[in-house]
């Protein structure tokens, strides 16, 4: 059963080394030692045990493991590797029981490198898995005045009083914001249903505003949710069923759309 996933996991990794070559891109998985030697790192810090956003995944911490992938994590070593025949096993594992061993990973800019577990997310990517157990440490970059740099240290502060690390912004201000439109002080702490209650509208609106090809637009998608929440009041929206949900994002395209304009 695994050798069929391999054989497709293995086009969609050729086919992504084609592009990166093509496009004049490095087709391998990003290299964090390879950032990390051209920036000023403040310090580290242990985040323990979360739940790590895939989405989020974009590479591998050190060299050794880059050239097994493509840089979309998928393989690209041929079937009879013994890399391949350990892919299988654990798409087996996948499929039977679920990939529950937490992988080991760094954190930075809100973006993760794999430290132990690279087939891990390669497997769970390839089967659209949102999220994998992982034990993380944070490298907090000094800060300077780019705008990137101070939007993630906004990230920063919200993920003290949230815990919620699956939601980016290209704007300055917006996690602030995102605070407010949910009812909060700037200092609350969120409890455990607020939690629940925000990765479950979040979620159903992600689908939704994927599925009408929101992945296509530049903004992020929390940058269409934070806009949406600027239209209807977030309790409200709590109540909504899936498909009051969609008629609402599909009202809103035209401020999703905008907002794209905005940026540019």
């Amino acid at each position: 059963m695994g050798d069929n996933e391999y054989q497709e996991a293995l086009k969609l990794g050729k086919k992504e080394y084609k592009a990166c070559v093509s496009q004049g891109r490095f087709p391998y998985l990003p290299v964090l030692d390879d950032i990390l030697s051209r920036e000023n790192i403040q310090t580290e810090q242990n985040m323990g045990l979360m739940q790590i956003p895939l989405d989020f995944v974009v590479g591998t911490a050190t060299k050794g493991r880059t050239y097994s992938f493509a840089a979309n994590f998928m393989p690209i070593l041929d079937a009879d590797t013994e890399f391949a025949c350990k892919w299988i096993a654990l798409s087996d594992a996948q499929v039977n029981e679920g990939i529950r061993d937490p992988i080991v990973a760094y954190e930075y800019m809100n973006r993760y490198y794999v430290v132990e577990g690279n087939k891990r997310v390669s497997v769970l990517k390839y089967f659209d898995a949102v999220s994998v157990p992982g034990y993380v440490t944070r490298i907090l970059p000094q800060r300077t005045e780019q705008k990137e740099n101070k939007i993630y240290y906004e990230y920063v502060d919200f993920y003290a009083l949230s815990q919620i690390n699956y939601i980016w912004f290209s704007r300055l201000g917006s996690f602030v914001r995102l605070q407010k439109a949910v009812g909060k002080g700037a200092k609350d702490i969120w409890s455990d249903d607020d939690k629940l209650t925000f990765s479950s509208v979040y979620s159903r609106f992600a689908a939704e505003y994927e599925s009408l090809g929101g992945k296509k637009l530049s903004i992020t998608t929390g940058d269409a949710f934070l806009a949406f929440l600027m239209i209807y009041d977030y309790k409200d929206i709590c109540q909504k069923t899936v498909n009051e949900l969609k008629e609402l994002v599909g009202k809103s395209w035209e401020e999703f759309k905008l907002l794209e304009h905005d940026q540019e």
